[in-house]
């Protein structure tokens, strides 16, 4: 007999995400959306794609490994690389083959760039994009040779979808713990990605944030 949630939960759920009110099992649907952002978080992977979820990188313990291996930061800065890749016009590719085909064609992206780079960490950073985070665990850095066999592998496999690539080599000099690391990696990946889209191209991006907060000696 399945166990039923509270009347306060459930409206409470229904007032919190109103796009479920016309489902008939909205409560039980919602418990569910919310235990798999949980595990999401935990940093089990996107049933869809096989990548890491978004909230795994941004409120998990994704990078706390990367960030524990790096000795908190050092003197010249906590680095990461990350290769991007995102789909043109994937909605034009969903309307003509049906999702279901549209979830194969993710799974296989995935796929291709974890043959790639098996030591990697493949994050699904939005809807159809990924970035294959490269840190300390990786054992592969970044630089332009590491695209023409992930172009030539994913033509391979997907020979009717483009791309957009992205490189970034990012240097976070004094980081205070991990967990500021995962949005601000987030954030570089997606403006990496975008500016590779807008110009369009594939150079290596090279991005150093300074987070050492030190202030001036007023008494000088």
């Amino acid at each position: 007999m399945p166990h039923l949630i509270s009347e306060r939960s459930a409206q409470a759920l229904l007032a919190l995400f109103p796009t479920a009110q016309g489902r008939p099992d909205a409560p039980s649907w919602l418990v569910d959306q919310l235990v798999d952002a949980e595990l999401h978080r935990r940093g089990i992977p996107d049933a869809v794609s096989g990548a890491f979820h978004a909230l795994a990188l941004n409120q998990g313990q994704l990078l706390k490994e990367e960030y524990d291996l790096s000795g908190h930061g050092h003197a010249d800065g906590w680095e990461l690389g990350a290769v991007l890749v995102d789909p043109l016009e994937f909605t034009v590719f969903n309307m003509r083959h049906g999702f279901p085909a549209g979830d194969a064609a993710l799974k296989g992206m995935v796929a291709c760039m974890k043959t790639a780079w098996p030591s990697a960490k493949v994050v699904r950073i939005h809807t159809d994009g990924f970035a294959v985070l490269l840190g300390p665990t990786a054992d592969v850095r970044v630089s332009p040779a590491l695209l023409p066999p992930l172009r030539e592998a994913l033509a391979e496999a997907l020979p009717e979808l483009r791309f957009t690539f992205g490189l970034l080599a990012l240097t976070v000099v004094e980081p205070p713990n991990w967990q500021l690391l995962g949005p601000l990696v987030w954030a570089e990946c997606e403006r990496a990605l975008m500016i590779a889209r807008r110009q369009p191209t594939e150079a290596l991006q090279a991005r150093r944030v300074v987070l050492n907060g030190r202030l001036p000696d007023l008494r000088r």
